[in-house]
């Protein structure tokens, strides 16, 4: 039986996080689609937004859009997907991007955090953010460009200036396993 497959919209940095974490659980060859299982973290993060397609709404197909996003169903034994009636509104597609993006700003963070407090540990002087954003991104297998660095950067420092200001820099540290039980 061949696994049905569900286009969405999500940003390219978002969609390499996404097969990172994916390819944590079980290795998938780049030219092939993620298989969102029902225990998976993609089929966690899309099953509570699985819905059966209005018929005034037209599926998005593979490769459509730039930032096209093909998976393979999760629960498609228990979901009629025939003729693409599988579908995500635009408005849960952006909850999940919103999801997926904060687990990977707090992934970042975290990573950060820590590369820092190794340098200066290090007595290296305040070594340039780039450095570590560039580490992250190559150890995460994601695209570097300018926007990811900008998107990264600034959202880097107004995290930090935000607990700084809260006051919760080193009263609640946050190992990176807690990162996937979030959801």
């Amino acid at each position: 039986m061949i696994r049905p497959t569900l286009t969405i919209q999500l940003k390219r940095p978002l969609q390499d996080y996404l097969r990172y974490v994916m390819n944590l659980e079980f290795e998938t060859p780049v030219d092939q689609p993620l298989i969102a299982t029902k225990n998976s973290y993609l089929g966690r993060l899309v099953a509570p937004f699985l819905d059966y397609r209005p018929c005034t709404e037209n599926p998005l197909l593979p490769g459509k859009f730039p930032d096209s996003f093909t998976f393979g169903l999760p629960l498609y034994d228990e979901i009629n997907v025939r003729r693409e009636t599988a579908w995500i509104s635009k408005k849960n597609q952006v909850n999940i991007q919103n999801i997926v993006e904060y687990h990977f700003r707090l992934h970042f963070r975290i990573y950060a955090d820590d590369k820092v407090r190794y340098l200066r540990e290090q007595h290296t002087p305040k070594g340039s953010i780039k450095k570590v954003i560039i580490d992250f991104c190559e150890q995460v297998n994601i695209h570097f460009d300018d926007v990811t660095y900008d998107m990264v950067s600034k959202a880097y420092y107004r995290a930090r200036k935000k607990s700084l200001k809260y006051g919760s820099s080193g009263s609640k540290r946050m190992m990176i396993g807690h990162l996937f039980f979030i959801i």
